[in-house]
């Protein structure tokens, strides 16, 4: 019986697994987890790289081809510009002749707004053709809100009724021409949105996260459709027979440089909204 009971406790010592074979087994088992888990997050890392390159890849061959057609755009403006400025002398010659032919001095007048318009066209070519830096330093938004009310709201049929709204800290640094021409572009596309009449709002206010200031430029027209709000920015983008689609890619440009933002959207009527930080900008508008 004694040696029955022996023979047997020395089987199960034979068969038990040495403690430190367990142990390395052990650690194997977490080592091939953790690997498995690195490999798994180099595979997902070589694959939001490959997506950077693919993004970087068509942003370059997108600057290639904006600056080819910036460099058509340009010279094709430079020749519209040297007879626009004849047409505008002649016009001016003619206003004089006609002082006292009230009828025939309202056809003048609609020539000059012609005048105006397509001068703002070539001015936006000449515009998103440059690859200027921009010139910053302090500057009030309120003020500039205000000069541009001055402005449409004396150059424009009194039939459009401008609302604007200042709060906030107006102070910023940014470069006031560039900025200056981000708000010229989008109330001019409101004005042309609600044919010279209708109404347009202009708020100026501190952005929700403190750290910004945002202006709202909003209209009661028809809003924009929907197949465009998607490519609103793009150069040569238009909704309008008459544009040139470089407004508000101009506006893009020299929001982002400044680090800031903007958006369109409906609500239901047309309302875009850009934000500039309180900061200068980070690159220049042609980079």
């Amino acid at each position: 019986m004694r040696q029955s009971t022996a023979t047997s406790s020395q089987a199960e010592t034979a068969g038990a697994i040495p403690p430190a074979l367990v142990e390395a087994l052990e650690k194997f088992t977490v080592s091939s987890s953790m690997l498995e888990a690195r490999h798994e997050a180099l595979h997902q890392e070589i694959e939001e790289l490959r997506h950077q390159l693919r993004l970087k890849d068509e942003e370059v061959k997108r600057s290639e081809r904006l600056a080819m057609l910036g460099e058509t755009a340009a010279g094709l403006a430079h020749e519209i510009r040297n007879p626009l400025g004849a047409i505008t002398l002649f016009v001016s010659m003619l206003r004089a002749d006609l002082v006292d032919q009230p009828t025939s001095l309202e056809l003048v007048e609609q020539i000059e707004r012609g005048i105006k318009s397509l001068d703002g066209v070539v001015s936006n070519v000449l515009h998103f053709a440059k690859n200027n830096r921009l010139h910053c330093g302090p500057m009030n938004l309120h003020s500039l809100v205000q000069e541009l009310h001055h402005h449409f709201g004396s150059l424009y049929s009194p039939q459009s009724c401008f609302e604007v709204t200042l709060s906030g800290n107006p102070f910023i640094v940014g470069d006031e021409q560039g900025i200056r021409q981000c708000l010229y572009n989008i109330i001019n596309n409101s004005l042309q949105a609600i044919s010279f009449a209708g109404s347009i709002r202009i708020a100026v206010s501190d952005a929700s996260q403190g750290e910004g200031i945002q202006i709202v430029v909003s209209d009661d027209g028809p809003g924009i459709p929907e197949e465009m709000l998607g490519k609103l920015f793009q150069p040569f983008t238009s909704g309008r027979r008459e544009g040139t689609g470089l407004g508000l890619s101009i506006v893009r440009r020299i929001a982002e440089a400044h680090g800031g933002s903007v958006v369109a959207r409906n609500t239901p009527h047309a309302e875009f909204t850009l934000v500039f930080p309180r900061q200068g900008p980070r690159q220049s508008v042609g980079e």
